[in-house]
């Protein structure tokens, strides 16, 4: 027998959980478990930063994150980086422990975890540790979703019997359920509708961020142009029939190619009211597909013509083996050339904007973008500034590209740039923040400092709009022992050049003070164009 502790280390362990989150001086009697067994222990300042650091780091590397907190205020503090984790399909273990001897309140936790959209297993019985742990890491998983697994005081104090030496092998009963395909009428209709189709658009969202390759793979049999949401931006990056992401950040020409559209496929896609410009960008002749796994999301935002329940992955699959020749399509050298040519927004000219001591937030983005390495993570808070940096730093792939829109709360880019940051060592991560998500998180600035990580930090400030007085965020960071600068003019990313050639032990913040500008209105590109 072992103590229940050293038995979760071991599961997680020899399920391939490297990493665990935590926060800074809680006293969750795992920790020092897990960092026995190898994992790693990152503690952030608050409960809702560690949530969103886990759920950057799944995101951003496809490997499980555990997050290890004690029951209470730290678990209830933990709630809005949950609900973002539910609403953004992550699969989360959050292990959450009973440490005090009073009442953890844990029934009237549970109902808020559960209206958070979270599962909840609790460990009962300390003989069970071995198979509920792994359940729940399998669960969270499989059915992408948080789930809280609670453990009360007298399970964490008591011992079990330790986890066979084979864990793997005996655990062959947590396969993956099978995918779910549609039945085969219905496969038929969608390849019926594909080959009908003269212009066909493939608009990818969360739920198919697992397909990438299925999805360009039927493209190209059908003919179709690929687009993304903002939730799946990147997926197509590396195709030359990609528009991007369709909706408020589409330009006047690719917006034009999506309405001229007859057949729209939304692929674990909602076809939420920014991805269709409030319905204006899907024109009204085009016959409207939904695929996705939860059938709860069909027809949720917009009606639909078709509506299929099934995996993504697996129903292209299923259409490419009836649709055995090539169509052309959408795809002719009249369209390459005007995606090639015109749908990015660094294809659209601006006049850029010439205050004393602010900088064009297109300009400094631009400008980020040609100095700043290919190979890159893009982080972005939620904000009036965030049109700019989604629209003009590129991005590598989907693994490339975290941000939180479920329920516009800004201050959230900082945690998810640290995750993202320890996910993916050999990319540089730039987190992009207003300056009110900037105040908000300012407490994990001493994370990243100590955790010593090379994350680029932009801050569009503009914190003296309205009746706020200008923040200094290089002089708060500099107090955190953060390296940071003011830009006010593009000379000054000079330090980015600098800090990229040296040794990057650590983050770099810019205070950027820019001008109040926007994108061309995107509720009306024709008048934009």
């Amino acid at each position: 027998m072992i103590p229940v502790a050293e038995t979760v280390g071991r599961v997680l362990a020899a399920l391939g959980v490297r990493i665990v989150f935590g926060v800074a001086v809680d006293d969750c009697p795992l920790t020092p478990a897990l960092t026995a067994h190898g994992m790693r222990v990152v503690a952030a300042r608050h409960p809702s930063g560690a949530t969103t650091m886990a759920e950057a780091y799944t995101r951003t590397s496809d490997e499980p994150a555990v997050l290890a907190i004690s029951q209470g205020s730290v678990l209830t503090s933990a709630i809005t980086g949950i609900l973002e984790a539910a609403h953004n399909r992550t699969p989360l273990l959050v292990l959450a422990c009973e440490t005090t001897g009073g009442h953890s309140g844990m029934a009237r936790q549970a109902a808020l975890l559960t209206a958070a959209g979270a599962l909840i297993e609790p460990v009962i019985d300390a003989a069970e540790t071995v198979s509920v742990v792994a359940w729940a890491l399998h669960a969270a998983r499989t059915q992408r979703r948080p789930l809280v697994l609670t453990l009360a005081r007298e399970v964490v104090a008591a011992s079990c019997p330790p986890p066979p030496d084979d864990l793997l092998a005996s655990l062959g009963d947590l396969r993956a359920p099978a995918l779910r395909v549609p039945d085969a009428e219905t496969v038929a209709r969608l390849a019926d509708q594909l080959t009908a189709a003269c212009r066909p658009v493939f608009i990818a969202g969360r739920g198919a961020r697992h397909a990438g390759r299925e999805l360009e793979e039927l493209a190209q049999r059908t003919g179709a142009l690929l687009a993304t949401s903002a939730a799946a931006h990147g997926l197509f990056a590396s195709s030359p029939w990609n528009l991007g992401i369709a909706g408020d950040w589409s330009t006047p020409a690719v917006a034009d190619l999506i309405h001229d559209a007859d057949v729209l496929i939304g692929w674990g896609c909602s076809l939420h009211e920014r991805t269709t410009r409030r319905g204006a960008l899907i024109a009204s002749r085009a016959h409207v597909t939904q695929v996705d796994l939860d059938p709860s999301m069909l027809g949720v935002h917009r009606a639909i013509d078709l509506g299929v329940v099934g995996d993504i992955a697996a129903t292209a699959s299923a259409l490419l083996k009836r649709l055995p020749s090539t169509r052309t399509g959408y795809r002719t050298e009249e369209i390459r050339r005007r995606i090639n040519e015109q749908s990015s927004w660094h294809d659209v000219g601006y006049q850029p904007i010439n205050i004393d001591g602010r900088i064009d937030p297109r300009t400094l983005s631009q400008l980020l973008d040609a100095l700043l390495p290919e190979e890159r993570t893009l982080v972005v808070d939620r904000g009036d500034f965030m049109s700019y940096p989604i629209s003009l730093l590129r991005i590598p792939d989907a693994q490339g590209f975290c941000s939180w829109q479920a329920f516009e709360e800004a201050g959230l880019a900082l945690v998810g740039g640290i995750g993202a940051a320890l996910a993916n060592p050999d990319r540089l991560t730039l987190a992009a923040l207003g300056d009110t998500g900037a105040l908000r998180a300012a407490a994990e600035l001493e994370t990243a400092v100590r955790l010593a990580l090379p994350l680029l930090i932009v801050v569009y400030n503009t914190s003296d709009d309205g009746p706020y007085r200008l923040v200094d965020l290089a002089a708060l960071a500099t107090g955190y022992g953060c390296a940071a600068t003011v830009v006010r003019q593009g000379r000054d990313l000079k330090a980015v050049r600098d800090w990229m050639a040296g040794p990057c032990l650590g983050p770099l913040l810019l205070d950027a003070r820019i001008a109040s500008v926007r994108l061309p209105d995107t509720s009306s590109w024709k008048e934009a164009s």
